[in-house]
């Protein structure tokens, strides 16, 4: 690593990150000797997964006990969650996984890594803050920082770079915003890296400290969005404001109780959203549409949505039939590089 100013916050993530990963490695002999704590690595199920984090005694195990068939801990004492519940929970005909998880700050102020670890692994963050607590701006913004501070981005209008290294082809962007700094710039960056095959995305008003983390740290993005619960509390709404205050705008929130249940129904639409999915309902001629939804991202094909269906479908298809909201009229004839629209009835040909 080069030796510059800029290269401090670059060196406190790896000295942050070696820790993090040694704390794992004595975890994993703990847990082979059978001393270990309970296993914190949660399969996805469903559409999605949704991992619910936030400050202790917040709420997140009587939301996902609210939404989902989880058997959870609910306890009025602190730190009443030590491992990952998972749960199901149904919306628009397709299940998304919610996961409870142990606090986001422990006992003595520093972060739960192994939290921080479920967040990197999730398809959605969903942070819980507590409108009980007497600073909910300051819980918020603290574990945004544990986030940002760990590799997690969780707005794009922040700025993000992710840089995907190849083995040919030069260094090519890709633009969603407007960065600070020039392609030159970033060339001769990722060049003193000895970088120079590589396709960089950069999002938002990305600067070079950005790329130069992204040369070396593992940073990833994941969609987040805010529950402030204990909405049944007096003054709970003035309170959410007030700490959602400084959110960036990608950064969606909702006031919610888990104990009236009020708001909650918010939680499957904003989640959905987030995951960038769609609900593709297949038929075979002369049959009604299946009931249950072909789930795949918001944006693939006919052609792509044959592929999951089958590979030969894919390969020896002509054209498909599409009725819905992305259908000008009821079976509307569409080729391979057709984008259907979500809860859209498709049939192939």
């Amino acid at each position: 690593m080069p030796k510059h100013k800029g290269t401090e916050k670059l060196r406190l993530w790896a000295t942050r990150r070696l820790s993090e990963l040694r704390e794992e490695v004595e975890r994993e002999r703990a847990r082979r000797s059978g001393g270990g704590r309970p296993g914190m690595f949660v399969e996805k199920a469903g559409a999605g997964q949704v991992v619910l984090i936030g400050p202790t005694n917040s709420g997140k195990s009587s939301i996902v006990a609210r939404l989902t068939n989880a058997k959870v801990t609910i306890s009025p004492l602190p730190y009443g969650t030590q491992a990952p519940v998972p749960g199901m929970m149904t919306y628009l005909d397709v299940q998304l996984q919610l996961v409870d998880t142990p606090p986001l700050i422990n006992p003595d102020g520093s972060v739960n890594s192994r939290v921080v670890a479920l967040a990197r692994n999730a398809d959605v963050i969903a942070l819980v803050i507590g409108l009980d607590s007497p600073e909910p701006r300051r819980d918020l913004d603290v574990s945004l920082r544990a986030l940002e501070d760990r590799g997690v981005a969780y707005s794009l209008e922040k700025g993000f770079v992710r840089v995907e290294r190849r083995t040919q082809g030069g260094i090519a962007f890709t633009y969603r915003g407007t960065p600070r700094f020039t392609e030159e710039e970033a060339r001769r960056l990722l060049n003193s890296y000895r970088v120079y095959n590589a396709l960089v995305e950069v999002s938002g008003p990305a600067t070079l400290d950005d790329l130069e983390e992204a040369i070396f740290s593992a940073k990833v993005y994941k969609p987040a969005f805010v529950i402030f619960n204990k909405a049944d509390l007096p003054s709970a709404e003035s309170r959410a404001r007030e700490a959602a205050s400084a959110l960036p705008k990608d950064v969606q929130w909702v006031l919610a109780s888990a104990v009236t249940g009020v708001g909650l129904s918010s939680v499957g639409p904003v989640a959905y959203r987030l995951l960038n999915i769609k609900r593709i309902y297949t038929k075979k001629p002369g049959q009604p549409p299946s009931p249950e939804p072909l789930v795949v991202s918001a944006d693939a094909t006919v052609r792509e949505i044959a592929e999951r269906i089958s590979p030969s479908l894919a390969r020896s298809m002509k054209y498909a039939k599409i009725w819905g909201r992305g259908a000008k009229y009821g079976g509307q004839r569409v080729g391979p590089d057709y984008v259907p629209q979500d809860g859209d009835i498709l049939e192939i040909r």
